[in-house]
């Protein structure tokens, strides 16, 4: 039987580049010409800027799991300015590997524990679930802006 880490860490690879039971994973979706990662719709964030915020989320995410009590995001780390597509999905894609690797090597006892925060309080489960839900989240609206501009 699988243990609780091992069920989490499936989800993050399910929802970020395997098959997730809800439709297209994050990088399926992100398979797009870079050209239109720029592209607004309307007042919302780009593409890249928000591939770049989902990035800046994994960090902490990681982080967090790592022990790092006080790494915050700052506000210039939540939308940070745009670089090359290319570059934004290879720190995507870091991103993922890093969180992966932290999260299986996060002694499951502790996933109940509060993570240290100056706002809020949450364990670390509802932080790994969290960050799933804030891919998937992300991942609509990218789905959305995508379909806008075929």
């Amino acid at each position: 039987m699988a243990t609780e880490i091992e069920r989490i860490t499936r989800l993050l690879e399910k929802t970020f580049g395997k098959q997730p039971w809800y439709g297209s994973s994050l990088m399926a979706v992100l398979d797009l010409k870079p050209e239109i990662t720029a592209t607004r719709h309307g007042s919302a964030h780009s593409i890249i800027e928000l591939v770049q915020h989902m990035t800046s989320w994994r960090i902490f995410a990681t982080k967090k799991l790592q022990g790092d009590t006080s790494y915050e995001v700052s506000e210039e780390m939540n939308f940070p300015k745009t670089i090359t597509w290319e570059a934004a999905i290879k720190n995507l894609r870091s991103s993922q590997q890093a969180l992966v690797e932290a999260a299986k090597n996060f002694p499951e006892e502790r996933l109940g524990e509060l993570v240290p925060s100056k706002t809020q309080k949450y364990t670390y489960y509802t932080l790994l679930h969290g960050i799933i839900q804030h891919d998937i989240y992300h991942l609509g609206q990218i789905a959305y802006i995508k379909k806008s501009l075929s």
